[in-house]
């Protein structure tokens, strides 16, 4: 090929070069300005101090809600016994202590005249009528003793006791040398006077 047909080639071969290149041949243009980028601000604001809401309680939590105290109730004070109440209580007291000594010593002297076979003394401690209908087995239950001279040894297993108005109740314990026997009492006062109306075998 001549020289003079070099020259197109060469430059036809650099045009598709540039061309490839993108024409990074070109300046960029001066009077373009080049932005500064703004400082980025802070992604998260200090949130200011906000004072807390008072909470307003729900109709459910005012339900609830403890009473106020109320005050407590002031007892009436009991009346106390007037002196002659209690001097009568006393007395009552008093009386019925002494009633259940007499009845100890009076059931304990029964046995003591038991003890000696006499029955007409002994029915002098006894509710006439309730004596007539017991003489005869008292009689017949008192001459053994009396034919080997024995005696009964008493003893008190439960204290003169007032079980309905008016009638007492002891129970004793008789030993004998040929056995024993649980006995019943009961007394009633007639014409102030404590006498046998019940005396049983237990």
């Amino acid at each position: 090929m001549s020289p003079k047909g070099i020259a197109p080639a060469v430059i036809l071969a650099l045009s598709l070069v540039l061309a490839a290149c993108g024409g990074s041949s070109e300046e960029t243009p001066a009077d373009e300005a080049t932005v500064a980028p703004t400082p980025t601000q802070a992604a998260t604001a200090t949130p200011s101090a906000e004072s807390t809401p008072t909470a307003t309680p729900s109709p459910a939590q005012a339900a609830t809600a403890t009473p106020s105290a109320e005050p407590t109730p002031t007892a009436t004070p009991e009346a106390s016994p007037t002196p002659t109440a209690t001097a009568a209580a006393e007395a009552a007291s008093g009386d019925a202590v002494n009633l259940v000594q007499h009845l100890r010593e009076r059931t304990m002297a029964m046995w003591d005249v038991y003890n000696t076979y006499d029955a007409d003394t002994l029915a002098t401690f006894y509710e006439p009528g309730y004596w007539a209908e017991e003489e005869d087995e008292v009689r017949a239950n008192m001459r053994p003793f009396r034919t080997f001279g024995a005696k009964v040894d008493p003893e008190e297993t439960s204290p003169p006791t007032e079980i309905e108005r008016g009638r007492w109740e002891t129970r004793h314990t008789g030993r004998f040398p040929f056995g024993s026997v649980k006995m019943i009492f009961i007394w009633e006062q007639f014409d102030g006077e404590w006498l046998l109306t019940y005396a049983e075998v237990e």
